[in-house]
């Protein structure tokens, strides 16, 4: 253990299942590259949820990806066909301060139904994370392959959210401190601790 004044630097299990969703992450990426080949070499979405997604226990592992799954979802149901609408329009505008603006509209419009879908469908604090994902779908793609970009880096929330259950839920499983009530502790601790 490493001390830095007041704070105690410690590499606990959490920070190592941490790194080895990443590690893991890389290594499926790997194999996803050998068939679509032009993929980029680190799959940041990955790398991102697998490690936002190691939870303190098990259960909030649970809990928490199926939240992000269903935001995901969410904002794929909405995210793709805004794309679609998009770029159509984009390509019927001849002027480029017309295709940002039309960009730019559908970005915001895409914004207020996902979160108002998001919330029926009861992603209750993940609302906004489907808004960043419709974000990410409808402006960090090619030009050539926007559908397929779009899904690409859905499909790595996903796998980092499967690969932080795998390593904390299946391998790994924490369940939280079991607590003690104070009347099965023993008298003379109690006084102690008084």
């Amino acid at each position: 253990m490493m001390s830095m004044g007041n704070v105690h630097l410690h590499v606990g299990m959490r920070k190592l299942k941490s790194v080895l969703a990443v590690f893991i992450g890389f290594c499926i990426w790997q194999v996803i590259r050998l068939v679509v080949p032009g993929l980029e070499i680190h799959p940041i979405y990955i790398y991102i949820y697998g490690i936002i997604e190691m939870r303190e226990t098990s259960e909030k592992t649970i809990d928490f990806g199926k939240r992000r799954i269903k935001a995901t979802f969410t904002a794929l149901l909405i995210g793709l066909p805004t794309l679609l609408l998009s770029v159509y329009l984009q390509s019927l505008a001849s002027v480029e301060a017309v295709r940002i603006g039309i960009e730019l509209v559908m970005i915001l419009v895409g914004i207020l139904v996902v979160l108002c879908i998001a919330e029926m469908v009861g992603c209750k604090n993940f609302c906004g994370l489907a808004a960043a994902i419709l974000v990410i779908l409808l402006v960090s793609h090619t030009d050539e392959e926007p559908m397929v970009y779009a899904l690409l880096r859905s499909s790595q929330t996903v796998i980092g959210v499967a690969v932080a259950w795998l390593i904390n839920v299946k391998w790994f499983p924490f369940y939280g401190e079991k607590k003690i009530p104070v009347e099965e502790l023993n008298p003379d601790i109690i006084e102690e601790i008084k």
